[in-house]
């Protein structure tokens, strides 16, 4: 089965899992230099994986960001669901998928667990800590094949797209 976990923010990324495979498609979130989605990038990217099941995180602006900060993530997040309008997908709540990626871990935020996780399940992964767009995506799309109670291994091959 192939999963597509989408992080839509500005630093965010899409990973796709082929549970069969054991691989970890990736891509960075495509930008055009204006600040827009290039839906022409993302669907070049992804077509290959036309047939994937696609997650997307859920997720509203936060208390303590500025009106401009919450504006421009808002205008990203719209510019994903737009370009998953005709797509079948599933939103999901990253207190839905962080429960299962934070399993077995501890840290006081987020993203330190998110990434000892992702760390613990994937040992010989060269992915940064500072790439967190990357490890939420990946658990995104592993909290989908969870999901689908798939049979999957940890330990993926990443592979940029």
């Amino acid at each position: 089965m192939k999963v597509i976990g989408i992080d839509p923010g500005k630093k965010g990324c899409v990973v796709i899992l082929d549970s069969i495979k054991g691989v970890a498609s990736w891509l960075n979130m495509p930008f055009r230099p204006d600040g827009i989605l290039d839906l022409t990038a993302l669907n070049d990217a992804l077509l290959p994986f036309s047939t994937a099941v696609i997650y997307l995180e859920k997720i509203h602006g936060r208390s303590g960001w500025g009106a401009t900060s919450v504006f421009n993530f808002g205008v990203n997040y719209g510019q994903v669901l737009g370009w998953l309008f005709d797509k079948p997908h599933t939103l999901i709540t990253p207190q839905k998928w962080q429960y299962v990626a934070h399993l077995g871990t501890s840290g006081e935020s987020a993203k330190e667990k998110s990434y000892q996780a992702f760390i613990r399940l994937n040992p010989g992964s060269k992915v940064k800590k500072s790439h967190d767009g990357l490890v939420d995506a990946f658990h995104i799309a592993r909290f989908g094949l969870y999901f689908h109670g798939v049979d999957f291994k940890d330990g993926w091959d990443f592979k940029p797209i």
